[in-house]
């Protein structure tokens, strides 16, 4: 029992942590979702789906309050997609399954609470990432 006691306020700090952590990863990705808004990036990225990795180039334009996206899938077969103010312009290629048809897709939203039921979200530790500070946060 002697040995237990000391382990108790690391078990009830680390216990107690995890709202602040589940609070920091929710801000991260709010703070996210308000830079999509405002700012224009490109960049790679690589997405798992149902244990399936592809890799995406993104140009990402903000211009007159209206986004503009290009996405170019890297590997397996060709697809491109083009949106403009959230709705799909124009695909090209073959869609996944799943995928919505770009004449009836709807703008895309970010919705913390939705996210938020579907995912746990925690921040997992800090890195650097080109030379900058991140968080890792954790779908």
């Amino acid at each position: 029992m002697m040995r237990a006691v000391p382990l108790l306020p690391l078990l009830l700090g680390g216990w107690l942590a995890l709202p602040v952590q589940a609070d920091d990863a929710q801000d991260a990705i709010n703070r996210l979702a308000k830079v999509d808004q405002q700012q224009s990036y490109q960049g790679t990225f690589v997405y798992e789906r149902n244990g399936s990795f592809s890799t995406h180039r993104i140009w990402h334009r903000v211009a007159d309050g209206t986004i503009q996206e290009r996405l170019l899938q890297l590997d397996g077969s060709a697809q491109e997609a083009v949106r403009l103010g959230g709705l799909t312009q124009c695909v090209s290629g073959t869609l996944e399954a799943g995928v919505t048809s770009p004449a009836v897709a709807a703008p895309r939203a970010f919705d913390l609470k939705r996210l938020s039921a579907w995912y746990d979200i925690k921040t997992v530790g800090k890195s650097r990432v080109a030379g900058r500070p991140t968080t890792i946060v954790a779908l």
